[in-house]
């Protein structure tokens, strides 16, 4: 077999870095690090990172086929030194021209090693030293994604994986403190988020090789891959008058995750639409349930969401945002979506006007009822910039608010009580967005996102 040119050539620059011929040979033999002949018609993707997404290389060239080209760096990436000095040999070796970049390092930069130490990969916490302190880390980091920036290509960050307790030279915890310099470091120059750490945190139990192991099963680069692929997908979805198209009726995967399979499908009209099965409430009745909500891949901070929306009779759904799939309602915020009259049909006790629809869900009621009659569309627009968070239902402003002002736990400014745990204050600025499926049928269409922090 005749090796494409760029392949040669990076196995060239590994001899000359010093690269011990079994260990190119190991790497030969590992079809990661195969190489990608390119379809002239896709985007050419690049993975830079460690063993981790080594792992996750190949499923991710698998869901990604048609979509397209990925390559990954002919090498562990290891910690930020090692990227500064090697950084500008991958770019050149495989050649071409980025259209994206997803970047991660963190892993080998927290690690504790001792020249001395008798574990493998000299890792000892207890004698050793790290790499790259957090402050040097994010200093690198920065440094690299600046150079990425160069090639013009759209860039994607991989928040480091979780560390388990009892690794050998690593501290469970420390990635946290790396994470957050991380994107602190990311965010200023507009690099978008994709968090793999809160995609795995809790889950090292059943996705870990095992204890004390940062590394992961087949089954769990399975599910890193899902959300890798998902990230570029969006990262790399066609734009409209400088907005991000999410969804203008194409197909939902790979950019839209959805726990069950046709729990969100396409209409003949265009849009999307949940699902529900037969099951039963808290009492065992027969009732219609849920079958999960739908949500982007990548994390936004600040931006304006367009979108379209339109409910069944009683249909109690919302639009989440800056949120955690795992519990969005005490770890995210949401925009309520209701049909006001017909949820709260024969209820002995109305809703408050602060869970009704637009409302800032348990916060704050909607200056007006801007709804159209239902069976009709509604035009809908979220912006965030920072603590302010307007709301727009078919032209008329309806939420206005400073959410610092919402700086105590089960409480809102105007004395009533809300459900949340915490001060709505301390909630994320960043995660992801998604539309809830409550059980009753909800559509959505045209869905655009503009980002406000610095991207696109």
């Amino acid at each position: 077999m005749k090796l494409p040119p760029s392949f040669v050539a990076a196995l060239v620059t590994l001899l000359a870095a010093g690269a011990p011929v079994g260990t190119l040979a190991q790497r030969a033999a590992n079809p990661a690090f195969a190489p990608v002949e390119d379809d002239p018609d896709l985007p050419r993707v690049l993975l830079v990172g460690d063993s981790i997404s080594i792992g996750y290389t190949l499923p991710v060239r698998e869901r990604l086929a048609g979509i397209a080209n990925v390559h990954r760096v002919p090498a562990n990436a290891g910690d930020t030194g090692r990227g500064l000095e090697q950084l500008s040999a991958w770019l050149e070796t495989l050649g071409g021209k980025w259209d994206l970049v997803h970047f991660n390092f963190g892993l080998h930069d927290l690690c504790y090693r001792h020249p001395d130490s008798p574990n493998p990969g000299r890792r000892d916490k207890e004698r050793g030293a790290q790499a790259y302190g957090v402050e040097e880390y994010a200093a690198n980091l920065g440094t690299i994604a600046d150079r990425l920036a160069k090639t013009g290509a759209r860039l994607v960050f991989a928040t480091t994986t979780p560390v388990p307790e009892g690794e050998l030279g690593r501290v469970a915890g420390d990635e946290l403190r790396y994470n957050e310099a991380a994107v602190a470091a990311m965010r200023t120059r507009g690099v978008e988020i994709n968090d793999l750490h809160r995609l795995m945190a809790g889950e090292m139990e059943r996705y870990g090789k095992g204890p004390g192991n940062v590394h992961f099963t087949d089954e769990g680069s399975e599910r890193l891959a899902a959300q890798v692929a998902g990230a570029i997908a969006e990262a790399l979805a066609p734009e409209r008058e400088g907005r991000r198209v999410l969804f203008d009726g194409g197909a939902l995967e790979p950019i839209w995750h959805f726990p069950q399979p046709g729990g969100w499908e396409i209409e003949a009209d265009g849009s999307m639409v949940c699902r529900v099965k037969e099951g039963t409430d808290r009492q065992g009745r027969p009732r219609m349930v849920s079958m999960g909500d739908i949500w982007t891949h990548l994390d936004y901070d600040d931006f304006e969401l367009r979108l379209s929306y339109k409910l069944s009779e009683a249909a109690n759904s919302g639009v989440f945002y800056r949120a955690n799939p795992r519990n969005p309602v005490q770890d995210g915020l949401e925009i309520q979506l209701m049909d006001d009259e017909g949820f709260q049909r024969g209820r002995e006790t109305p809703l408050e006007a602060r869970k009704l629809n637009a409302s800032f869900y348990d916060g704050k009621a909607p200056s007006k009822d801007a709804a159209k009659p239902l069976g009709e569309w509604n035009d809908f627009v979220l912006r965030c910039e920072g603590p302010r968070i307007r709301v727009v239902l078919n032209g008329e402003e309806v939420i206005d608010l400073d959410i610092d002002d919402w700086d105590t736990p089960g409480r809102n400014p105007d004395g009533t009580e809300n459900k949340f745990a915490r001060a709505l204050k301390d909630f994320p600025r960043r995660g992801r967005v998604g539309f809830q499926n409550h059980g009753q049928v909800v559509w959505f269409r045209e869905v655009s996102i503009l980002r406000l922090d610095g991207g696109d």
